[in-house]
């Protein structure tokens, strides 16, 4: 099981997404806790540690984005993988803000998951270029 041992969180607002990926994640291995936004990530963050984060681009209170770059700065070396419907130049302005890979809604689990393993074997060096899941 290729996450075996590994804490991941999990920021999402839609329930049903979230519990998706709780789900996907589990059965890989993973140890995950999941919440609602990123105000909530941020706080479970300040309580432990992580292995890896899997965030959503667009949610209430404080969204992937500005998640992103308060994450980075209090844990630079947590690998973040970030979750969007849009398609636009996100990658361009997410990779400058230290995200290691944006995966597009509707993911394709066995994608993210390699994805995932990526983020966390390579500890995410913001030096590496960032990974972009095209949808099939």
């Amino acid at each position: 099981m290729e996450g075996y041992g590994k804490r991941v969180l999990i920021a999402e607002d839609e329930e049903s997404v979230r519990r998706l990926l709780a789900v996907v994640l589990e059965e890989a291995g993973y140890t995950v806790h999941a919440v609602e936004d990123g105000m909530e990530a941020l706080a479970e963050m300040k309580k432990r540690r992580f292995d890896a984060v899997v965030a959503d681009y667009r949610m209430p209170r404080l969204d992937g984005e500005q998640f992103l770059l308060l994450s980075r700065l209090m844990w630079p070396q947590t690998p973040t993988v970030l979750l969007s419907a849009e398609h636009t130049d996100l990658p361009v302005i997410l990779k400058m803000q230290g995200a290691c890979a944006l995966v597009p809604k509707p993911f394709d689990s066995q994608g993210l998951l390699r994805t995932l393993q990526s983020a966390v074997e390579a500890a995410c060096s913001c030096c590496s270029p960032m990974s972009v899941i095209m949808p099939n």
